[in-house]
């Protein structure tokens, strides 16, 4: 009975031994975890082409020893095209997995990996160097890799497809990505014609005006404007005068200092004449010639509308500052002289 027990024993040894070298030996595979792939298009070639870049991540339990590879497989229908090494990027790391950029040619020497496509297939393969276990990976294809001029082409067909990711690192896993028949929608909306103007007061006042110098009133008068018009603004100026002539008039003795001078000139120098007109200035419009002054200069004011200032785009936030200037002749009548200016903005649309 003990030598059958005996004869049992060593035949079920041997036939251990006969199958831990027959048979070998495999190490089982471990699953990558948080895997995903973002896509920059996900519609699909029909009717035509439609490329995409790709961001691969995954984490590897296993991480990557010398001379060992990891493999992508893209689903077949999507066309690899002309995509190779320069437009790949891999980058390893424990947080982000960008910390460690790999440095890549079409086949691995030294510590330079090779990454290169056969058919559907991505190969990422390892001569000296090595991928820490337990970190992430983070693998760009297309024109998000530095450099990067090609891209894969999307499948023709919408429908939900598999990358597989596997290789002899021997951690595996599959990313599912979606195509769509459209994957894009259109916004549209209408902004109006705008246009705000404004007066920084409805009056100004020169008190007594001198015979021997130009006087300046107080205040000035400050033009604000916006406008969303492609061509800008233009903005005029035009006064009552005597209802015939332009200037600054008394209606009791029908007496008038001319604009800009007594003989109606478009520009005067008020320090040699007498006479009535303004100075434009501003920081973005354009002051017309006749305006644009400056001392005891003024351009005169006409009974139909002069332009002032013009813009050639959208505005906002524009200022014109009109300075008005007078002086009375030795010959001029006494008494209250008035003038009613009117100031008009258009929006060139």
């Amino acid at each position: 009975m003990f030598k059958k027990i005996k004869l049992f024993l060593t035949l079920g040894f041997i036939f251990l031994l006969i199958s831990f070298f027959v048979f070998p030996q495999t190490a089982s595979a471990d699953a990558l975890s948080a895997l995903s792939d973002t896509m920059s298009r996900l519609a699909d070639s029909t009717p035509s082409a439609v490329y995409s870049d790709h961001t691969i991540r995954y984490t590897t339990p296993s991480g990557v020893q010398a001379a060992e590879d990891m493999t992508i497989t893209m689903p077949s229908g999507f066309a690899i095209g002309s995509v190779d090494d320069t437009d790949i990027d891999v980058s390893w790391g424990a947080t982000t997995g960008y910390e460690n950029e790999l440095t890549l040619a079409a086949t691995c020497t030294g510590a330079t990996w090779g990454a290169a496509f056969a058919g559907q297939v991505l190969t990422i393969t390892s001569c000296t160097g090595t991928i820490t276990a337990t970190n992430k990976v983070v693998v760009e294809i297309g024109n998000n890799a530095s450099g990067g001029n090609a891209q894969i082409q999307n499948h023709a067909t919408a429908a939900t497809y598999t990358i597989s990711i596997a290789g002899s690192f021997n951690d595996t896993g599959k990313i599912a990505i979606v195509i769509l028949t459209n994957d894009q929608f259109t916004v549209t909306g209408t902004v109006d014609p705008t246009i705000t103007f404004s007066l920084s007061a409805n009056a100004t006042d020169f008190g007594v005006i001198s015979t021997s110098s130009a006087t300046t009133s107080s205040p000035n008068i400050t033009l604000t404007i916006s406008t969303n018009a492609g061509s800008g603004y233009t903005i005029t100026v035009q006064d009552e005068g005597s209802g015939t002539n332009p200037g600054i008039y008394n209606s009791l003795v029908a007496a008038i200092i001319g604009s800009a001078d007594n003989s109606y000139n478009n520009t005067a120098d008020l320090s040699a004449v007498a006479g009535y007109g303004i100075q434009g200035s501003s920081a973005s419009a354009t002051i017309d010639a006749r305006y644009d002054q400056s001392g005891a200069n003024v351009g005169g004011y006409e009974r139909t509308a002069q332009n002032l200032a013009t813009f050639g785009g959208s505005a906002s936030g524009h200022t014109v500052l009109i300075t008005s200037k007078a002086r009375a002749a030795g010959d001029t009548p006494s008494g209250t002289y008035n003038d009613t200016v009117t100031v008009i903005a258009t929006g060139n649309f």
